[in-house]
């Protein structure tokens, strides 16, 4: 028998993919336990559905994460801080004081698990940051860390 599966399965296929399995296994256990449905004709089509308007999603987003990528291309983020003896930072540089920066200084929302940085800043300096706005687009920022001018 031939069903959609609903969730992906280890052995037998990812979410969204059509399979063969035995007619007991589909009717015992599959389908009772919503893992997956029957293959009929309307099932196939509503699936192909699906699919082409997560693939419109999909392109659309990626699209939005280039024109950001654009935007940020060649710029450098200054952030200050306080700073104690030898240069250490009280505190540190996190990515939600990178995103928090990129929103003050580009207004553009970007989410900070999306920016991926090894471990936080704890000292003054220039660090390279890497934001993967989407599957396929990547950027890379400079982020310096200055002193706070003390007024």
């Amino acid at each position: 028998m031939k069903v959609i599966l609903e969730q992906s399965l280890e052995n037998l296929g990812n979410k969204d993919e059509i399979v063969e399995v035995s007619d007991g296994y589909a009717r015992n256990f599959l389908i009772p336990k919503k893992l997956a449905l029957r293959a009929t004709p309307s099932e196939i089509k509503q699936l192909e559905e699906r699919k082409k308007i997560i693939q419109k999603k999909r392109e659309r987003e990626k699209f939005k994460a280039i024109r950001i990528q654009e935007r940020l291309k060649g710029t450098n983020l200054v952030i200050e801080r306080d700073v104690g003896e030898g240069g250490k930072l009280f505190g540190s540089v996190t990515t939600q004081d990178v995103a928090q920066q990129i929103k003050r200084k580009f207004n553009l929302e970007i989410d900070h698990r999306k920016i991926i940085l090894d471990e936080p800043i704890r000292v003054i300096g220039i660090r390279r940051v890497f934001i993967k706005l989407h599957p396929e687009v990547e950027i890379s920022l400079q982020v310096e860390v200055k002193k706070k001018n003390e007024k």
